[in-house]
């Protein structure tokens, strides 16, 4: 087999693992009626109570659609926004955090009120969080942070960066984002997958080679970025460094698994044997990486 028809079939070999670990169109359903029985609870708790209904805005990876189907003992992690009505902006994050909590009270068999946002938990391995936001009178939207007070914060402006990103870049970026997630929970990295989409779009690169090379070359554009700059800011308000409190280890051991994993796909992008090739890239992604 020659070496272009090697890295076509592995091109398709990549795709069929988008498709894996892509999530699933009945877990999608089930995590939007999850949102919907929610959403329509905490509007029935505003309006019973006499408060202004608040907006909701989905948010995070299920929102760009980036969320990948996990292994048996993970936990889909969702987020939903509440906006509330600018009236509240003097009600203290502590209030605001009681309304939500009160709403969703009973719901689940798990409910957690923590600094960011209030998480209702779900036996069948997935939570929703509810960060709560007022937007200031400079537009710019606030959470509710129980101990820092309201801090600026604006997961909506995350999202459509990325989606601006992706309509620039074409659906490759979104996969590319995906095999990195799908890296970071076989290996059990240390990294957010909000830390891997911000690194993979600032650091993307696009081919009409595959699927494979670009994963490579944007892994080693990667590399070459947090070795001249350890940091990984966020694009939008407040652009925070995410890295700031990594320790030495931290950085020491994210530096090592970039490194393995570009040398992985490197050595899976210059072989002209199958099962090599195979072996190379199961050795990141597991097993739900096809075979031949």
């Amino acid at each position: 087999m020659m070496y272009v028809d090697v890295m076509m079939y592995v091109d398709d070999l990549f795709k069929k693992f988008d498709g894996r670990i892509q999530l699933s169109d009945s877990k999608e359903s089930e995590l939007r009626r999850g949102r919907d029985v929610l959403r329509s609870k905490i509007k029935k708790w505003f309006q019973d109570s006499n408060k202004l209904i608040p907006k909701f805005c989905w948010q995070g990876s299920f929102a760009m659609k980036t969320t990948i189907n996990l292994s048996s003992n993970q936990e889909y992690d969702l987020d939903d926004g509440v906006y509330l009505n600018a009236v509240y902006a003097d009600c203290s994050p502590y209030t605001v955090h009681s309304w939500i909590r009160q709403a969703v009270d009973g719901h689940t068999h798990k409910i957690i009120d923590k600094d960011t946002c209030v998480r209702v938990v779900y036996a069948n391995r997935y939570h929703i969080d509810y960060p709560i936001y007022i937007i200031d009178g400079n537009g710019n939207a606030k959470l509710a942070h129980k101990t820092k007070g309201w801090i600026i914060s604006d997961p909506k402006a995350f999202k459509d960066w990325f989606i601006d990103s992706v309509n620039r870049n074409g659906e490759q970026l979104r996969r590319v984002v995906r095999y990195l997630k799908a890296w970071k929970e076989f290996s059990q990295i240390s990294l957010k997958g909000i830390e891997l989409t911000i690194l993979a779009t600032e650091n993307f690169s696009a081919t009409h080679c595959g699927d494979s090379y670009s994963l490579c070359d944007t892994v080693g554009k990667i590399r070459d970025s947090l070795l001249r700059d350890y940091s990984c800011e966020k694009p939008v308000l407040p652009y925070e460094d995410l890295f700031q409190s990594h320790s030495d280890a931290q950085k020491e051991n994210i530096m090592q698994s970039f490194y393995d994993l570009h040398y992985h796909l490197l050595c899976a992008n210059t072989s002209y044997e199958l099962s090599e090739i195979v072996s190379h890239l199961r050795a990141v992604f597991g097993e739900r990486f096809p075979s031949f």
